[in-house]
């Protein structure tokens, strides 16, 4: 059966089902859940190569240095009583990072958005409900994850 599914749905539910246990399933279902699996990774991982290129392409000059600094300044902070002379930046340099930080992650959110955005057509055979249920008492979903799945996987 041929799925018409949003690309960010599908990543979404790659990474639900690739983690899953089969423990409780008979073994023919077993492998529709693998085979659905199969089908979903080309599309989860061509976003998410995707996004991973768009995040390495607009990262500011000196991102990597400045997000250490950022990271040991909220640690040394959260300290009791921290010495401020250990800062590796002032707060206005803080503060001016964490902007260009939201930034770029928006930026990179508005780049990608198209693509999680657009429908792509994946065949596989749905599970029954059944065999649904018993992939849920295989997992610890919360009952977001399993309606994600759910919704994309029963038929």
């Amino acid at each position: 059966m041929v799925n018409k599914i949003k690309t960010g749905k599908v990543l979404d539910a790659y990474r639900i089902i690739s983690g899953a246990k089969y423990t409780k399933m008979d073994d023919a279902d077993k492998i529709k859940v693998w085979k659905i699996a199969r089908a979903l990774k080309p599309v989860a991982d061509n976003f998410e190569d995707d996004s991973k290129d768009a995040a390495e392409k607009f990262k500011p000059e000196g991102f990597a240095d400045n997000l250490q600094k950022a990271q040991e300044f909220e640690r040394i902070t959260k300290e009791k009583d921290f010495d401020a002379s250990k800062l590796p930046m002032g707060v206005a340099e803080y503060n001016e990072f964490i902007k260009k930080l939201q930034d770029y992650n928006r930026l990179v959110g508005e780049a990608v958005k198209e693509f999680a955005d657009k429908e792509v057509e994946i065949e596989f055979e749905p599970l029954s409900e059944d065999a649904f249920g018993k992939l849920m008492a295989s997992n610890e979903w919360t009952m977001e994850q399993t309606v994600e799945i759910g919704m994309l996987i029963v038929g």
